[in-house]
Parts: structure tokens; C-alpha cells; sequence
């Protein structure tokens, strides 16, 4: 059996990355991969783990970290490696000329790969620097640590699914679509009970997570658990204290005003105007409770669409912050 082993610190991990990992897989029976990492790294150790065990999870992914420096010398990494990996390692892979000397010291073969990464020309520093100017060299699973979300609220008629999906078209989707419209139309009929909002809140978590890893540099997402935390309170008449703990802020809101003409929807509740002028001032309300950062959105549909396109221009003018990449 031929045990291969790739090094790196994949911070991040690029579709470069991921190529060599690939082949190297038909170069091996079995795949080792050492994240090598320091205590002060802008992506946490544990974070690259989880995202080479998700793109790999055939093979065997290991920490090696150390204080504040990162090992160079190919003995210093050959003792490491045995250390690591007791048995005989029989291939090192990589596009580096470093890993020649190491498996001679490994008594193993190398194989270097596309050594000036002409198939895939990224580099892990120019993406931590311009993330969404190397957004085609992400993986699905890195994604969403560098993804902003724009979330869509407010009351009912008010254009959240048109406007999440015109924005999408326009930079990049898909959107994330309301779960709640299809609960609604397939749940069984009668009063709404606590554990029905849980479950949608369920069905639009599970969903945001798959999309984020196709969707571009900002997820749009129509409604949200703090939204339907409003709905628990305009349909139980009463919050949802548990709920409420599952709400996520993203990095900004679209509050959509309630100054729309009422389109009619078998699937729609609050058609009178006080009381989505109601749902509007709870939501807002609701907003201001958690901290959020939102932008009020009225008037015409042009003029919401204008409003809209300014936000998240003003989004993609600069990379998520330190404060949020790690949530």
C-alpha cells in the first residue's frame, strides 16, 4: 500500500489546492494531509481542518502547530512527519521544490505537481487580500468564512423574493428563498404552533448553508429567523424566547417598507394596512433589539431597486471583517 502525504498551511485552501489534493489521490492509496499552522494565523487551525476534512474526507487530515514559526528545513519536517505518521510514507506530493530534499529524507518518491501553478495561478495571500476578486479560486466550503449576507425583511407584499432574486441576477446567486411560503402551503390547516415556526427556521438554516457554498461574494437571503421570530409574535401574539436565541445577524438588513399596493395570496395573512404598518414597526423593532445593521428601503420599486444595488456595492467595496470571518 503506497501512503502519500501532502503539506501546507491552506490558509486558505484554493481550487489549486484542491487539484493537487485530487490527483493526489490517484497517485496513493492512502492520503495524508499535514495543515501545518501557528497560534497567531489570520484563519484558525481548526478552521482549515474542518475545510480539508470536508474537500477530502478520505483522507487522513492532521494538525502540526507550533508557537510562532513554521518549520523550514526539510529534516526538521521529515522528524515531524515520522512523528505524525508512524508508518513508512512511500510518495510526498506538492507543487514546492522544498518537498525534493524532504522525501529523499523520507526515503519516499516525489511527485511535483504543476510547480508554477500554471493550471490554477492562485495564491492563498492575494485571496486573504481581495477575497472576492479571487472568488473563482474558492472552494464551496471556504466560501462562506469570506461571504456576506443581505437579508430581506419586512411585512408581507412588500417585494423581498422579487428583489432578493433581481439582485442575485445582478451579482451573482442563487438567493436563498423563504422557507415559510412552502411550509405554509403544505402545512395542515389551524392555528400556528410554537414548534411549526422551529421547524421553518429549520428548513431556511439547512438551506441558507447548502446555497452560501454556490452563491457569490454576498448571499442574498429572503426573510430570516429574526423575521420569523416577528411572525411567532404576530401569530402566537407572543415571542419565542428559544427562537429568538437561533437568530444570526448578518453583515446587513434590507428593511422593506410597507409602502407597497397589497398583492392578494392565498398564503398571506396581514392584508389590511395597520397591520402591516404593525409588522413593519416590529420588525424594525426587532432589529434595533439584536444590534443589526439595516437599511430602510421605500418608494417606488425603481427607487427600492437603486437603494438596494447602493448597499451592496458598498458591500463589495470591501472584504469581511475580522470580527465576523470567524462566525
Amino acid at each position: 500500500m503506497d501512503n502519500g502525504i501532502i503539506l501546507g498551511r491552506f490558509m486558505p485552501p484554493h481550487e489549486g489546492h484542491v487539484a493537487l489534493a485530487r490527483t493526489a489521490t490517484y497517485l496513493v492509496d492512502k492520503l495524508n494531509i499535514i495543515v501545518a499552522c501557528t497560534h497567531n494565523d489570520p484563519i484558525p487551525a481548526g478552521v482549515r481542518r474542518d475545510w480539508m476534512e470536508s474537500l477530502f474526507p478520505k483522507a487522513r487530515v492532521v494538525l502540526h502547530c507550533t508557537t510562532n514559526r513554521i518549520p523550514t528545513h526539510s529534516l526538521e519536517w521529515a522528524d515531524i512527519i515520522r512523528q505524525l505518521h508512524p508508518e513508512p510514507i512511500n510518495r510526498v506530493i506538492g507543487s514546492e521544490d522544498y518537498l525534493v530534499p524532504l522525501a529523499k529524507s523520507l526515503n519516499a518518491q516525489h511527485f511535483i505537481l504543476d510547480p508554477m501553478w500554471m493550471a490554477f495561478p492562485a495564491n492563498s495571500a492575494d485571496i486573504r487580500k481581495d477575497p472576492f476578486g479571487h472568488w473563482q479560486s474558492l472552494p464551496s466550503h471556504v466560501r462562506p468564512w469570506y461571504q456576506k449576507r443581505l437579508t430581506l425583511v419586512g411585512p408581507e407584499s412588500t417585494g423581498k423574493s422579487y428583489m432578493a432574486d433581481l439582485l442575485a441576477q445582478r451579482f451573482g446567486g442563487p438567493y436563498v428563498p423563504e422557507y415559510g411560503r412552502p411550509y405554509e402551503k403544505y402545512r395542515t390547516p389551524g392555528k400556528y404552533r410554537p414548534e411549526e415556526l422551529h421547524y421553518i427556521v429549520d428548513g431556511h438554516i439547512a438551506h441558507r448553508k447548502t446555497l452560501s457554498m454556490m452563491a457569490g461574494p454576498v448571499l442574498f437571503e429572503d426573510t430570516d429567523p429574526l423575521l420569523t421570530a416577528v411572525w411567532a409574535e404576530m401569530l402566537l401574539g407572543h415571542s419565542l424566547p428559544d427562537l429568538e436565541a437561533r437568530i444570526e445577524l448578518p453583515e446587513h438588513y434590507l428593511l422593506l417598507d410597507a409602502d407597497t399596493p397589497w398583492a392578494e395570496d392565498p398564503l398571506r395573512y396581514f392584508a389590511k394596512q395597520e397591520l402591516r404598518e404593525q409588522f413593519f414597526t416590529k420588525i424594525e423593532a426587532k432589529l434595533i433589539a439584536h444590534g443589526a445593521r439595516y437599511t430602510h428601503i421605500k418608494g417606488s420599486f425603481k427607487e427600492r431597486e437603486a437603494q438596494a444595488v447602493s448597499v451592496v456595492e458598498d458591500m463589495l467595496a470591501s472584504p469581511k471583517g475580522p470580527a465576523n470571518a470567524e462566525q
